[in-house]
């Protein structure tokens, strides 16, 4: 029942309505041109459970990149619910479990490869990422809350020349930062209670009160993304999208995400497949990140 009705509140995150806004940017047209460069940031999306012994050591390896790194490296954790509950599970996004999770926890740095990996692997390709040259940004207007109504403009700019050829989507995930709430479907199960130097020894088993971080709360566009047309990757374009959410029934500490991401599937020729974020933008609740 408590699964159900935590089911039932995630729900209240409706998607209102979404439209798109396409301008070009030939020079004297009146419009706005987008920025012809932008930082690289790379994002971490990695799969986890409650009921899961190993997946605090997900969260170390990301904490530990990100030490590293620094801001321009962050993630979102997807949560699954197995024979022991957890409850931060949603209906929002289990399209993208099942396409990309091969494991708890397994991770992708932003979806290179097209399938999750284990944790060993994260580093490195998050520094092969950061060291690319941004071919496109996004800006995110998050300031707009009137009571649990929140409305969202997200700005997606590409950069001098046109994007790659093949299949682009844009993707809207609502993010809550911190998750600490106790008992069944929240206390995490944790193997390295007794492995002496883990940053989870001595924690216990569960850990009571455990604080997952950056949990996907709701997905704003279709899970896989909204596909992007043909136009709006071109060399120069700027196309804004506005999305509005309901955000009740969940804490105050959110943070709006959102991602551009090419994925081309070849059935004739699987290693041709491909599948790549090429650049992604994050703000809090109640705020405006312009394109950096």
């Amino acid at each position: 029942m408590k699964k159900l009705f935590l089911l039932a509140i995630l729900a209240a995150f409706v998607f209102v309505g979404c439209s798109d806004d396409t301008t070009g940017t030939t020079p004297g047209d009146g419009s706005s041109a987008a920025p012809e460069t932008y930082t690289q940031k790379s994002f971490l999306e990695y799969f986890s459970g409650t009921w899961c012994p190993y997946c605090p050591d997900g969260k170390v390896y990301f904490e530990n990149i990100r030490a590293k790194v620094g801001e321009n490296f962050s993630s979102a954790v997807y949560h699954r619910t197995s024979t022991y509950a957890d409850y931060m599970d949603n209906i929002y996004d289990d399209a993208i479990d099942a396409k990309y999770a091969a494991g708890y926890p397994t991770g992708m740095v932003n979806r290179v490869g097209g399938v999750a990996v284990s944790r060993s692997g994260w580093e490195a390709t998050v520094n092969q990422v950061l060291a690319q040259e941004a071919k496109c940004g996004l800006a995110i207007d998050a300031s707009n809350k009137n009571g649990t109504t929140l409305d969202i403009a997200v700005k997606l700019g590409i950069g001098k020349e046109d994007m790659p050829a093949g299949n682009y989507f844009l993707t809207v995930l609502i993010i809550e930062d911190v998750v600490d709430q106790t008992g069944t479907g929240y206390d995490q199960r944790n193997a390295y209670n007794t492995t002496s130097g883990h940053a989870y020894f001595g924690k216990g088993d569960p850990i009571v009160g455990y604080e997952h971080t950056n949990v996907v709360r709701n997905v704003l566009t279709a899970a896989l993304g909204d596909e992007l047309t043909a136009d709006q990757v071109k060399g120069g374009t700027l196309s804004t999208f506005n999305f509005t959410a309901d955000v009740a029934g969940i804490g105050d500490d959110l943070d709006v995400v959102a991602f551009i991401s090419e994925a081309t599937t070849n059935l004739a020729n699987p290693a041709a497949s491909t599948s790549f974020m090429y650049n992604v933008q994050r703000t809090d609740m109640g705020t405006n990140q312009d394109f950096d």
